[in-house]
């Protein structure tokens, strides 16, 4: 009766047990198999029941290695068995793999095995191993100063860079306090952010300068507290980037720019660089101090609203303007452009406007150029037009006809195209030159200037009466 409880407890147990059980006769069959076991591989009892263990959950290619191992267990004995631990890879009925650890024993004719699935460990401590070797990697492959110290300041742990930089090794550093291996102002410093990280909790970001021999180098330094899982402070970690070499040549770079601008800005005229994106666009990506002087504009409202420029330029040569911008999108041929701008103040300024195009892989069209006041010039050429006049004893003009032959257009005085001695300056004047010609026989000097007026060629001409010799 007791052996039946027992057997009847025994039974009831294994049903219970969250570990598989699987026990086997010597032949490697299957003859008993509990409702962890199934859950574990898959198989119903009733299916395993009478199969072989090797064919129900060892993988297929460790199958003939363990039929070997199994069958020297048989020859070494029982006593080869009782509380053997292994750790062995299994599958499941689907295929999948797993990972099992199982204490075996001998029973009747036979033995048994209780089972845990260590598949998920398994996994868990590879990932964790990727994760430390990963870790490793960054800490000793980085260009930061890593460092890690106790509240005491005493060393816990120092990255490759933080040997290379200071010339020692983690051996000698680790257990040891900053103050004894370290420069007494880098040392201090070090303890008295820490000593503040340690106090607050809280991570800080400052930038420190560490002596080097006569050399000060500047680094950004980052340092957070290390917590206990109870939330407690048992030392701070230290990152520290040498910003040095960024930060003088940002201030190179600074004052580069800055000789740049003034140089530019005390350029005579406006110096840009204009953008005309495929889709019409228009903008400044640049415009120099010139502008104020120029338009009477600020340049920073400029490159924000370019038709403030547009908008000053004066009625009578704003399609012209226009005309030029659109000529050197289409051709990429040099702009050039003399007109007139009405500034806000209601002076009239005489300007001269030269770029060079370029095109863009995203078809941007882009024109750096310089614009400049050619005012007191102007002023001094119709000044000079006006002593021409008056001192002029005669004025014409002549154009080409459709047969490519000279004819007076305009003449307040003789023919001119009837003086002898004309032949060259007419070649130079029809090529596009200014050209002056002396006629003693007639006590003339003749001064002739091309000009195009609607696609046609005019060369204007003054006569001057030859001083007396």
């Amino acid at each position: 009766m007791l052996a039946a409880d027992s057997s009847i407890a025994a039974s009831g147990a294994l049903r219970a047990t969250s570990l598989a059980f699987v026990e086997i006769d010597r032949a490697g069959v299957i003859r008993e198999w509990n409702p962890a076991a199934e859950r574990l591989f898959g198989w119903d009892r009733a299916e395993v029941l009478g199969r072989s263990l090797a064919d129900t959950i060892v993988p297929a290619p460790l199958r003939a290695a363990h039929a070997a191992g199994f069958a020297r267990r048989l020859v070494a004995g029982d006593d080869a068995w009782p509380g053997t631990q292994v750790q062995v890879p299994a599958c499941h009925r689907d295929g999948s793999e797993l990972l099992v650890s199982m204490v075996i024993n001998a029973v009747a004719d036979g033995y048994c095995a209780f089972l845990s699935d260590r598949t998920e460990w398994h996994h868990s401590q590879q990932q964790l191993q990727r994760t430390t070797t990963l870790v490793s990697s960054i800490l000793e492959h980085t260009s930061a100063m890593i460092s890690a110290k106790d509240r005491d300041g005493r060393f816990l742990f120092v990255n490759g860079e933080y040997e290379r930089v200071f010339g020692v090794s983690a051996t000698d550093l680790v257990g040891r306090l900053d103050v004894d291996v370290l420069p007494d102002a880098v040392a201090l410093a070090g303890r008295r952010s820490n000593q503040q990280v340690a106090a607050t909790g809280e991570a800080v970001t400052g930038l420190e300068e560490v002596p080097f021999g006569d050399e000060i180098r500047q680094y950004v330094v980052t340092r957070f507290p290390l917590t206990d899982p109870d939330g407690s402070v048992y030392g701070v970690c230290a990152i520290a980037i040498d910003d040095t070499d960024r930060r003088r040549s940002e201030a190179a770079l600074g004052e580069s720019e800055r000789r740049f601008r003034a140089t530019v800005n005390n350029a005579p005229g406006m110096l840009f660089q204009f953008r005309i994106a495929p889709d019409g666009g228009q903008s400044f990506t640049f415009v120099s101090e010139g502008c104020r002087e120029i338009y009477g504009l600020d340049p920073r409202a400029v490159m924000i609203d370019p038709a403030l420029i547009t908008d000053i330029v004066a009625e009578e040569d704003r399609e012209s303007f226009v005309r030029s911008v659109t000529e050197t999108v289409l051709t990429l041929q040099p702009w050039r452009w003399q007109g007139t701008v009405i500034r806000h103040d209601g002076e009239r300024r005489r300007l001269h406007g030269n770029g060079r195009p370029h095109r863009m892989a995203d078809g941007t069209t882009v024109c750096d150029g310089m614009v400049v006041d050619r005012t007191g010039e102007r002023r001094t050429e119709m000044e000079l037009d006006e002593l021409t006049r008056r001192l002029a004893t005669g004025r014409f003009t002549v154009a080409t006809g459709q047969d490519g032959r000279l004819m007076v257009v305009d003449s307040t005085g003789e023919n001119p195209l009837s003086y002898d001695g004309m032949e060259a300056a007419w070649a130079a004047a029809l090529g596009g030159f200014p050209a002056d010609a002396e006629l003693p026989g007639r006590g003339l000097w003749v001064r002739l200037r091309p000009r195009v007026a609607e696609g046609r060629l005019l060369i204007d001409g003054t006569c001057f009466p030859l001083a007396p010799r």
